[in-house]
């Protein structure tokens, strides 16, 4: 028998002999040594910094967009089983996400104005 550690802010995934044996609460937990892998998983808030991108404004101007993403893990489970790296994951669902809202953006500045009555004459 061994003895782990999980932190108060730490939530323990539990594989006995690769198969997944459930979720270990904060405290002292046993697990059997070679049969047991306990992986811990933080709760906390994660502070990531996005890299920035450049960016040509309709006049011709470049301006480099930075962004800030925030998350933490709400299953445990599902971020060890379903995916294999959580922080990568993320951070490349914050740069498609800020690519595709900055397209967009550029989208709806680039087309012409749409005018619902046309003026009359007399």
């Amino acid at each position: 028998m061994a003895l782990k550690i999980v932190k108060q802010y730490e939530e323990g995934v539990l594989f006995r002999l690769g198969r997944l044996a459930g979720t270990r609460t904060p405290g002292l937990r046993t697990i059997v040594p070679i049969v047991d892998v306990l992986h811990r998983v933080s709760l906390r808030i994660v502070t990531m910094p996005i890299q920035s991108q450049g960016v040509i404004t309709r006049d011709n101007v470049s301006v480099d967009v930075s962004a800030v993403a925030y998350f933490r893990v709400v299953d445990a489970v599902k971020s060890v089983v379903a995916i294999e790296n959580v922080h990568a994951a993320t951070n490349r669902i914050a740069q498609s996400g800020r690519r595709g809202r900055r397209s967009s953006t550029r989208k709806a500045n680039h087309s012409p104005p749409r005018h619902s009555e046309a003026p009359r004459t007399p």
